[in-house]
């Protein structure tokens, strides 16, 4: 999906989530992935933000949507 250096610039743990921030060509993309196997998966496991606080942002508001169900 992405051409380029893409590696993990920072990992860190949100309600048993890992979240993983990448540069991207366009901006920033966190992946989204459970921990444990008891943990909703989501239907998306990504966003992707011009900006880096925002990407996160809107990652952790994904995890908490799941989480509220």
């Amino acid at each position: 999906m992405f051409t380029g250096d893409n590696a993990v610039q920072s990992k860190l743990l949100y309600r048993g989530y890992q979240l993983e921030v990448r540069r991207a060509p366009s901006g920033w993309r966190v992946g989204i992935y459970p921990r444990t196997a008891d943990l909703p998966i989501l239907s998306r496991c990504e966003v992707i933000a011009v900006d880096q606080h925002e990407a996160l942002v809107m990652a952790k508001h994904r995890v908490d949507g799941v989480i509220s169900y």
